[in-house]
Order: structure tokens, then sequence, then C-alpha cells
């Protein structure tokens, strides 16, 4: 099943009333690159010679003793560039020690050195902007999927911090599935959001990410983990791979819930879209919207049932249709169901227990909100 937005309302709503016309409803990653890490650092000079000392007086002086040699320099630290050399030895004294070996140059990638460490983050507001500055890149990864229009398979957009070393901790990957016919760029709010939390975002540049074998979604997946492993990428050894979720709206929903199969994603958040998944390996949040018509809450509700193995919510912001909830172009303010969805990702992918009473518990906020209409499964602790 496929289904598509837009990025102006008028033009959502024509699309939409096309795919409902041809397929019907209810069935079921270079932008501004970084820039490389700096130089490796001067090496220390080598330490200077003692001098010989001076003869007794009236009689012909001793020679001095020759002088040690100084020190070899180290190495500069690695860096995206070559470091300078260390420096060189100070010759020895009267006796002509020899001068000091220049130190190795440095080399290799600035983000190469300690590994991160995977752990809890610290506590954030998923309405705000998190703490990270972000970058885009276009057109990374490898292709996969289907071409528009048999053309050639596309490849990812990536969403990050800019700096990946900020803080020390492993940053959670969420693999991102577009609305048929739309590309990243259209949920650009959020992604960007997503990124500023810490997340690294891959997102396949497929319009039909639900088509293609490998599925798009699990392949910038694959991806990014080849980058945590290769001392060239700036992702070297800056990614947490045993937290990794996946998201996408409409068709990217239903493309979501297929992922969320794999043994690698151990979350799930389908947005306006989501098929039964009887082999999900964490919880799953599904979301609908109260006034789509497109996939409407029934439809999403098939999927909820078919759940029996882990925690599951069904979560209907009863005043969203299929794509108001969406926030349109650079807004940094984004809408209540891409907050819930940053949340969400925040308690399962990085630990932050100040957010899981918005959805656990006897009385989870989520519950309580009159805008919300919820239905859970093995989520009361």
């Amino acid at each position: 099943m496929r289904h598509f937005i837009r990025s102006t309302p008028w033009v959502l709503a024509t699309a939409i009333a096309l795919e409902l016309t041809t397929v019907g409803c209810g069935s079921s990653a270079p932008g501004t690159p970084g820039t490389g890490g700096g130089g490796g650092g001067t090496g220390q000079a080598g330490s200077s010679a003692t001098a010989g000392t001076t003869g007794t007086a009236g009689t012909t002086g001793a020679a001095g003793t020759t002088g040690a040699a100084g020190t070899t320099g180290a190495g500069g630290s690695g860096g995206s560039t070559s470091g300078r050399g260390g420096s060189t030895g100070a010759v020895g004294g009267r006796g002509g020690g020899t001068a000091g070996t220049t130190g190795a140059a440095g080399g290799g990638n600035a983000d190469a050195g300690a590994a991160c460490t995977v752990g809890a983050w610290p506590a954030a507001d998923p309405a705000m902007p998190g703490p990270f500055a972000t970058m885009t890149e276009n057109n990374v990864g490898p292709a996969a999927g289907v071409g528009v229009d048999g053309g050639a398979a596309p490849m990812f957009t990536l969403f990050r911090p800019t700096d990946l070393r900020q803080g020390g901790l492993c940053h959670p990957v969420i693999t991102w599935g577009n609305g048929t016919g739309s590309t990243p760029s259209l949920y650009r709010a959020l992604l960007n959001h997503l990124a500023s939390h810490g997340f690294v975002v891959i997102a396949s540049n497929s319009t039909n990410v639900g088509q293609g074998t490998p599925a798009p979604m699990l392949v910038g997946v694959t991806w990014v983990l080849e980058q945590n492993a290769d001392p060239a990428s700036p992702m070297y050894q800056r990614i947490d791979t045993t937290h990794i979720g996946a998201t996408g709206h409409s068709q990217g929903g239903f493309a979501t819930t297929a992922a969320g199969g794999d043994a690698r994603i151990t979350t799930i958040a389908p947005l306006c879209g989501a098929s039964r998944q009887t082999n999900l390996h964490g919880p799953a949040m599904l979301f609908c919207g109260g006034m789509d018509t497109t996939v409407p809450c029934s439809t999403v509700m098939t999927a909820y049932t078919g759940i029996t193995n882990q925690p599951v919510m069904l979560a209907s912001y009863l005043a969203a249709d299929h794509a108001n909830w969406v926030t349109f172009g650079n807004s940094n303010t984004v809408k209540p169901v891409e907050v819930a969805t940053t949340a969400w990702m925040r308690v399962h992918l990085m630990g932050d227990t100040a957010l899981r009473g918005r959805f656990y518990g006897p009385s989870c906020t989520l519950c309580q909100d009159a805008a919300w209409q919820v239905m859970r499964k093995m989520m009361d602790q």
C-alpha cells in the first residue's frame, strides 16, 4: 500500500486524493561536508645535553665529556591532515652530543582516538532543540531501493550532530522512511530536531521506501554501522550500535513496521501507517491521526492488535490528519506528534528516564492529555 504527501497543503491534498484513486487505503543515507579534524600537535623538543666541566686552573683542563643526544621529539597527534614533526633535540655540550631526531608526523582521522561510551544521556526537553549543532549530508551511502520511473536507485541523506565527540557518548541511530512521492527534505524540521538531540538519522532518498530488496531503511542502518568501523569516517567509534530505532510517515510507516522485524532495530515509531509485525525486538509507539481519512486509525489498530510480544502504544492525536502534524520549512518549533516521537526515541534509545512517565505507568502523561487518545499493552510499569 502507498501513501504520499507534498510540501504545500493544496499539493498534499491533490496527491493524497490521487493516491486514494489509484491504490486505495487500509492495507498493508553531499550537503556541506563536515570539516576534517585538525592537524596533530607539535612533538616535544629533545632535551639539551649537559656541557663538560672546566679543568683545574694552571693545568690543561680535561676535555668535556660527550653530551648526551637530544631525545627524539614525540610525533604529532592524529588529525585529518598530517601533524608537524616533533622538534629537533638540542645539540649536546662541549663534548659535541648528537642532535635529537625529528618526531614522526601525525596522521589519520581527527575522530580516531578514544572510543565513545555507551550510557544514559542527560535529560532534555523534547519540545526544544537539543544541545548539538547539526549538519546535513546529501547523497551519501550506497544506492538502495527503486528509482523514479525506472531510473537509478537513490542514495541517502544523513542528519547528524556536527561534533560527534561532544559529550563523549555514543550516538544512537534512527532510520527514516518517507511518505510516497516524498524525500527527506520534506521532513527536515523533524529529522534535524532529532539530530540536535544527538541522534544520527539516516534517511533514504527513495520516494517509495517500502520497495526494494534489501529494504532501503535497513540498507541505511548497515551503512552507518560500517562507518562506525571505518577509521576514515567521521562516525568512526561514535555510534551506539546497540540502540537503533526506526520511524517514518505513511508508506514509510508501513516500511518502519517491516524494518522492526530486523534484530538490530530496538524500537519503532511508525507515523500514519503500520502493518502487522509479530517479530518486534523492542517497544512500539504506533501513531495515527484522529482526522486521517487516508490511513485511518482503524488500519493502524490492526497492527496494534497483532503485537503481543512487546510493550506497545496506539496514540491518536485527535486533531491530526494525514499530514498537518508535520512541521514544514526550517522552523525550530516542532509540533506535538514530533515532540512525542522525539521523547519516545530518547526514552528507548538514550535511557532518558525523566521522560518515561509520558508513556509508561498507570497515569502516563500522554494518557491524561485530552488532545490524545491512547491505548496500551504491557506499559503499566
